[in-house]
């Protein structure tokens, strides 16, 4: 009797130790971990192919007739030939070393797929088991190969600015991305005061959007005030933007925006000298053109145009130059006025220019020559009268007469 207890204990320690072995390295039934143990390529572009791999790793018991089944969903599609279901077979455990299977698949992303972290869906089924086991928190990242925002335009307003006053600038960004980006930093580089002489007015030189949604534009705006003493010109401002995309990449770029400095001419011309009075006489007119606008005149050409009350005895076209800011240049013209019952003759005259930015100007005026006779120009001291004239003829006649009496006389007391 005593044999027969000790056998029934014995056994009873074998099965308990046998079920303590069992549940340490095997568990009551097969639990499968899947995991992607590679993305090829990592991230995947929209409209491209990837590989991805999952890792079946069982830590429970022996796994028999495993189907491991991948569920597709938007932005994933299987790649045609690939089937969605694979025969893996037995997955054993950590004892025999066969714990671990490798499963692969061909998808295809959406190319209108935005840059996320798409979850995809996959399931497995064991022998002995009816129902599948269903895995939803896998995940495969989609991006862009960059995520782009470009500065599609950029406006001035005014288009062309004076010195000393204010321009709004606005600039308009693009995000290409199909993805939505965030943190947008938009700086303007003015630390140079002789390459970018402005200054923020009503905010810094940087502004922040929190967000740009994909394919969607925005402007910012930046009111800048230019110094008063800055030179006429075109200038170029760096423009620094920073952003982050949906996996917190972080990207840099420059760009440049030109604000044009300059002014609309202020140009008088006039006739400033002249030694024509009367009609039927010859002299020259001096003509001046004075800059007093902020601009300064470039390639500055001056021409008089024929008429059928003048002639022009000198070259009808008269090459300045440059004339700077707040200064003038003079034009010189050789006519011959003709007969004339007018008070005035006109003279047509064209100044041609271009400012300090290149844009070609042309200011054609008419000038007036006053035009006297001859009693008006001796009465306003214009022309000396010919009574001096003729006194000039008494006093020669008289001295070569008295010269002349005189060698006569001589020559008769000769005789």
């Amino acid at each position: 009797m005593k044999k027969i207890i000790w056998l029934m204990v014995f056994v009873l320690s074998l099965s308990v130790a046998f079920a303590a072995v069992n549940t340490q390295y095997f568990g009551k039934a097969p639990d499968l971990r899947v995991s992607i143990s590679m993305q090829d390529p990592d991230p995947v572009e929209p409209g491209k192919e990837v590989e991805a791999s999952f890792k079946l790793e069982n830590n429970g018991t022996t796994a028999h007739d495993v189907v491991f089944e991948i569920v597709p969903e938007y932005p994933f599609s299987i790649v045609p030939g690939e089937s969605l279901s694979k025969s893996v077979g037995t997955i054993g455990t950590s004892q025999d070393g066969k714990q671990n299977v490798i499963v692969r698949y061909r998808l295809k992303v959406a190319p209108e797929a935005v840059d996320d972290s798409y979850k995809i869906k996959v399931r497995y089924q064991s022998e002995g088991f009816d129902t599948w086991v269903m895995l939803e928190n896998l995940r495969i990242k989609v991006q862009s190969r960059d995520a782009i925002i470009s500065v599609d335009k950029f406006i001035t307003e005014p288009s062309v600015v004076e010195p000393g006053a204010k321009t709004k600038l606005t600039i308009l960004l693009k995000n290409y991305a199909t993805s939505l980006l965030r943190d947008v930093k938009v700086a303007l580089d003015l630390g140079n005061s002789e390459t970018a002489p402005f200054s923020p007015v009503g905010s810094t030189n940087e502004k922040v959007l929190a967000y740009m949604e994909p394919q969607v534009s925005k402007s910012i705006e930046f009111e800048l005030l230019v110094d008063p003493d800055a030179a006429s010109k075109t200038y170029k401002i760096p423009v620094s933007i920073k952003y982050y995309d949906s996996l917190s990449k972080v990207y840099n770029k420059t760009n440049l925006v030109t604000v044009v400095v300059g002014g609309e001419p202020d140009v008088s011309i006039y006739v400033d000298s002249s030694t024509i009075y009367k009609a039927k006489s010859y002299g020259e007119m001096t003509v001046k053109i004075v800059n007093k606008g902020l601009p300064d005149m470039k390639f500055v050409n001056v021409r008089l145009s024929n008429s059928s009350n003048y002639r022009i005895i000198s070259p009808a076209e008269v090459y300045i130059g440059n004339i700077d800011s707040d200064d003038y240049e003079t034009a010189d013209f050789k006519l011959y006025i003709e007969k004339t019952s007018d008070k005035k003759v006109a003279l047509p005259l064209t100044v041609a220019y271009k400012d300090a930015n290149n844009k070609n100007y042309r200011n054609v005026v008419n000038l007036e020559l006053p035009i006297y006779s001859s009693s008006e120009a001796k009465k306003l001291g214009l022309s000396e009268g010919n009574g001096k004239f003729w006194w000039v003829v008494v006093v020669v006649l008289a001295v070569a007469g008295f010269f002349g009496y005189r060698y006569w006389k001589k020559r008769r007391k000769q005789r």
